[in-house]
């Protein structure tokens, strides 16, 4: 069994209201339940959803977290996930070491007093933090393969390429590439998905003015999956005041150059 969820789509904060119903509101976090174990992807506030999910259960299944990079909205969420107070779960944390800041000591200063009563190192004995392995760009866990690619965003964001038996899905929830100008090697990664996830928080025409910001375009989005052979585009990480109807009209733009496109939504099953 594999079941690939997305649980937050949302970029740099959380929003709510009747405006953000239909794609939701919670920051980027995204999910794989295997029939060994569960994979997260980042934890933004759609963490929550897989936490209200497990809240019946009297035992959750092994979880490992990757972190694609240690931005707010992709681990705000983090300090409300049950499973890193379960003493009877198996939890385990993994992120990029070759980065410029020492990313579990990030992790530990974010997850602390004053700003959190319960500290990260008070839960050691029931979540092992630990490093992606430094010398490859691979892991196989739960029976998949996960590989990672180093794209350009500030400080550093790890785009994941997820292989299952029958399908490979790859996350790209931060770069910031524009449509005339996209990394051949990142294209090269995404060789063949069955399914993209790719950052679109701004429009071509918003670009411009924040291309330092890191983040894309349904353009560029759409580029990559022409170049790539993808099957499937997933448009995320959709700008905090973006109304539903405005990623409707997003979506239908880049329909017209890719027809296999659609919008990332809360707990939308791939």
């Amino acid at each position: 069994m594999f079941e690939f969820t997305i649980r937050g789509s949302r970029g740099t904060i959380p929003i709510c209201g009747r405006d953000f119903v239909k794609y939701g509101g919670k920051t980027t976090c995204l999910t794989l339940q295997t029939n060994e174990g569960m994979l997260i992807f980042d934890a933004g506030t759609g963490i929550m959803n897989v936490t209200n999910e497990w809240a019946s259960l009297r035992e959750v299944p092994p979880t490992t977290l990757l972190f694609t990079h240690l931005h707010i909205d992709h681990i705000m969420g983090m300090p409300c996930f049950r499973p890193l107070y379960d003493e009877k779960a198996k939890t385990a944390i993994m992120a990029d070491p070759k980065r410029d800041e020492d990313w579990k000591a990030a992790l530990r200063t974010f997850m602390n007093k004053p700003f959190w009563p319960v500290a990260l190192e008070e839960l050691s004995h029931v979540t092992e933090i630990r490093d992606l392995p430094a010398d490859k760009s691979f892991l196989h866990i739960y029976g998949v393969k996960i590989s990672w690619f180093r794209a350009f965003h500030p400080q550093q964001c790890l785009v994941y390429r997820v292989e299952m038996p029958n399908k490979t899905i790859t996350i790209a929830t931060d770069v910031g590439y524009s449509a005339e100008q996209i990394d051949p090697a990142f294209i090269n990664f995404c060789q063949g998905s069955d399914c993209l996830i790719y950052d679109s928080q701004f429009t071509p025409e918003e670009y411009p003015q924040h291309k330092e910001y890191g983040h894309s375009t349904w353009k560029a989005g759409v580029h990559v999956a022409r170049e790539a052979d993808v099957k499937e585009l997933i448009l995320t990480h959709h700008a905090p005041n973006r109304k539903d109807n405005e990623i409707d009209s997003i979506v239908a733009l880049a329909k017209r150059e890719f027809p296999s496109t659609c919008a990332a939504s809360e707990n939308m099953i791939l």
